[in-house]
């Protein structure tokens, strides 16, 4: 008998050793990557000082920022600005009190110009999705666990570039996203609403015990109803691809008594947690410490599975804030419907829902409940108006963000016509507590973004985020309790119910110069993007632009203020010295500087007008073979002023007949019969300044002798108009050699064909420069090139 069980104990033995020696091993990793982690906190802060530093050094930067925070926040402030102050854009925080970690974010290292790709966003679930529709029987089982509204919300493509950008404003300080509107995060209403998930009950936590491999077979075997393979366990984790393998191979029979639809129903939702809600990072396992959790179905439904999601979220935005991580993973389906939800600016459109063939219970006639309001979003969508994708896109739109730009209450008008799960722990919703999942607390605070439940935002109280937190993992503390290691939080949840917090209601946006936004402003991250890091090509962003002028013409407009209170308190000198800074830091921000090196010209062209006449005189011609129209060179040219555009054009008067608007093209072919006439088109006419004149004695001709000069005709019924002309230098030739309504060095032939074969469709109502046509010929031929005069002479003479 000695000899028989000799050979198992020591099988046993190696086994244990080997066990041993990965958790050795577990731990050794654990400790390098505590040790490294530190390393490059100390290196990131060390640099984060050096460059504080610097900047006090050169340009005193901190030393004036009590002036410029009584500048830009307090406007009724008198506050003299001294000349050569620092009016450099500053991204935030001013007061560090709150962004406490700010050199540690990733967002120093975007500001500085390290250039990021998007976050590689980990997610397991396609396989699971592939399936199909499921089982009425296991859905069922679904709605008494609690994740049936996971499961109608369907299957959610990822944006990484949108979860990237939201990642870039996310503060491990106060677990919010600060925007340039205010604080927001997704919160415990947000996960019971687009998901559907159980909130208010006992905490998803438990023992976590160490079992060996052959014990989690067995407990496989039980509750799953086959015996994975040893290769697919790896310390407590089994690999989703044994779960998949298996129920593909023997699917659910419509026969298949109750305990084979359990088996099948805890694998779907293995499934769920290891592949979306609470995923591993290793991307392919599930931890095994959620199965015993599922045993009995009621049970489970009882616990606070929205809570411990929403925990893993919080802890995985705060990993990814971190300037050396490449990926995120984490619940984000649930962060990316919540931000189409509140921010329309990324939100894409949808198209009609999938039409569902409805399920019924068992063999009744009950059908099944309706989806979560996440459910609205699994279709197609169209992209014509929102561009997905791009990261630098993204952070330029948060960084634009105006108050009529983000969604505070969503759900405000369909909230009552949600399902029963959407509304099951509505009365937690605002509590300030912990979020629990075993190793994972994060503390949750909705006292920040009371405007997201239709609440007055005053200024919050200092919170805590407790940063030990985040280095707490299962990583070497196998075997333990904890209900007991994290017993004051589960103590705290346990007390969520009075720990709501709630303020009075408001209906409206919050104004700029609320008590809440001016301190919102000081102590946050305004601006991600660094408009003085531009890159050689794609999408240049314009946010930091944006607020560099609004910065700039903001200080213009007090200190304008300031000097006129002030009176000769201040010499004159010295402010417009000030505000000639000022224009020239937000030039040299905007990359625009090279604007300094040349005076603008200021002042208008000199108008030329030219005569107008009735259109008594013109002469009907057919239109010429092939569809071009036009009059010979010698007879008048006529157009209707207000067919060319031009940024100077006054308003036509009030007597003149409505004008005849050109058709697309420049040339349109007409049958014999109809009105001959050429109209310019917008695009080909040159620009041309009008002005309205209010007598006579202002009408000249442009570039006609005195003694051939044309007088207007005073037939007319309607008053005279004239028509301001605007020129050109056109080298080689003088102002009395410039047609009146060419403004280029290099006229078109086509342009001077459409001008030249001009004529009204209604000569009743019409206007016409009336010129001589021997001097019109030659004004025309003196501004062609050569190469185009022979066509001209050619159609002179066929003329």
């Amino acid at each position: 008998m000695a000899t028989d069980t000799a050979p198992d104990e020591k099988v046993h033995t190696h086994e244990e050793k080997i066990e041993r020696l990965e958790h050795t091993i577990d731990y050794l990793k654990k400790a390098i990557e505590d040790l490294q982690r530190s390393q490059d906190e100390q290196m990131q802060h060390f640099e984060g000082r050096f460059q504080k530093l610097e900047g006090m050094q050169s340009c005193s930067t901190l030393a004036k920022q009590p002036k410029e925070f009584r500048a830009n926040y307090f406007p009724g402030t008198k506050v003299v600005m001294d000349r050569g102050a620092n009016h450099d854009l500053h991204p935030g925080p001013i007061d560090e009190s709150v962004l406490t970690l700010q050199y540690d974010h990733r967002s120093t290292a975007i500001w500085r110009g390290q250039e990021f790709e998007p976050l590689t966003c980990r997610r397991c679930d396609g396989a699971f999705w592939r399936l199909g529709e499921l089982d009425s029987r296991i859905q069922c089982l679904m709605i008494q666990a609690g994740f049936y509204g996971v499961y109608k919300a369907g299957h959610i493509q990822l944006d990484h570039a949108l979860i990237t950008a939201l990642v870039e404003r996310w503060r491990q300080e106060t677990h919010t996203f600060h925007l340039p509107v205010g604080e927001a995060t997704v919160t415990l209403q947000d996960v019971s609403i687009m998901w559907g998930l159980p909130i208010d009950g006992e905490p998803v936590t438990g023992h976590d015990i160490a079992r060996t491999t052959e014990e989690w077979q067995e407990m496989c075997e039980e509750l799953l109803g086959f015996r994975p393979p040893l290769s697919a366990f790896d310390s407590g984790r089994l690999k989703l691809k044994s779960i998949e393998d298996h129920f593909e191979v023997e699917p659910l029979q419509p026969d298949a008594p109750d305990h084979v639809v359990q088996f099948f129903a805890r694998a779907r939702i293995l499934q769920l947690l290891g592949g979306l809600l609470l995923p591993d990072a290793s991307n392919n396992k599930v931890k095994l410490m959620f199965l015993p959790l599922l045993r009995d179905f009621e049970a489970a439904g009882k616990l606070s599975w929205g809570s411990a999601v929403l925990a893993s979220l919080y802890r995985a935005l705060c990993r990814a804030t971190k300037s050396n991580v490449d990926g995120v993973c984490g619940p984000l389906v649930l962060l990316q419907l919540w931000a189409w939800e509140r921010i329309p600016l990324i939100r894409p459109e949808r198209l009609a829902p999938r039409q569902q063939p409805p399920f019924f219970v068992g063999d009744g006639d009950q059908p099944l409940p309706a989806g979560p309001y996440g459910a609205r979003w699994d279709v197609g969508f169209k992209l014509e108006k929102v561009g997905m994708h791009v990261l630098v896109v993204y952070r330029d739109m948060l960084d634009c963000m105006k108050d009529d730009q983000f969604v505070w209450q969503p759900y405000a008008d369909i909230i009552t016509s949600l399902p029963d799960c959407c509304l099951s722990g509505r009365d937690i919703w605002q509590t300030v507590s912990p979020l629990i999942c075993f190793d994972v607390v994060e503390l949750h605070y909705p006292n920040r973004v009371l405007r997201q439940f239709g609440q007055h935002q005053g200024i919050p109280a200092e919170c805590d985020t407790i940063k030990e937190l985040h280095s707490v993992d299962r990583r070497g503390r196998q075997n333990t309790d904890w209900v007991q290691h994290h017993k004051q939080y589960v103590d705290m949840w346990a007390d969520r119910h009075a720990r709501v917090v709630c303020e009075s209601p408001v209906d409206g946006p919050m104004d700029y110069s609320d008590p809440y936004m001016i301190w919102y402003r000081r102590i946050t991250r305004l601006l991600i993007g660094n408009p003085a890091n531009r890159t050689d090509s794609g999408y240049q962003g314009v946010g930091g632009v944006i607020e560099l002028m609004a910065q700039s013409l903001q200080r213009i407009y007090y200190r304008c203020s300031d000097a006129i209170d002030q009176g000769g308190e201040v010499s004159r000198s010295d402010i417009l010295r000030e505000i000639q800074d000022l224009c020239k830091h937000a030039l040299t921000g905007a990359h625009e500087d090279r604007r300094l090196t040349l005076r603008p010209d200021l002042a208008q062209p000199a108008p030329i007008a030219a005569t107008i006449v009735g259109p008594s005189q013109v002469k009907r011609r057919r239109p010429r073979r092939g569809g071009k129209m036009g009059l010979s060179i010698g007879d008048r040219l006529a157009f209707n002023s207000a067919d060319i555009s031009s940024p100077y054009a006054s308003t036509p008067s009030s007597s003149l007949a409505p004008p005849y608007h050109s058709p697309t093209h420049s040339h349109e072919v007409f049958t014999p019969d109809a009105e001959p006439y050429v109209a310019l088109s917008a695009s080909a006419a040159p620009e041309v300044a009008h002005e309205d004149f209010s007598s006579a004695e202002h009408l000249v001709t442009v570039g006609i002798p005195v003694e051939s000069k044309v007088e207007p005709d005073t037939s007319l019924a309607e008053p005279v108009d004239t028509m301001n002309v605007a020129t050109s230098d056109v080298s080689r030739h003088d102002s009395s050699s410039i047609p009146p309504v060419l403004n280029t060095t290099q006229p078109n032939i086509l342009e001077l064909d459409n001008m030249v074969g001009a004529i009204a469709t209604e000569p009743s109502t019409e206007m016409f420069v009336t010129l001589n046509s021997t001097v019109e010929d030659d004004l025309i031929m003196s501004c062609l090139e050569n190469s185009q005069r022979p066509k001209l002479k050619k159609r002179k003479a066929k003329s």
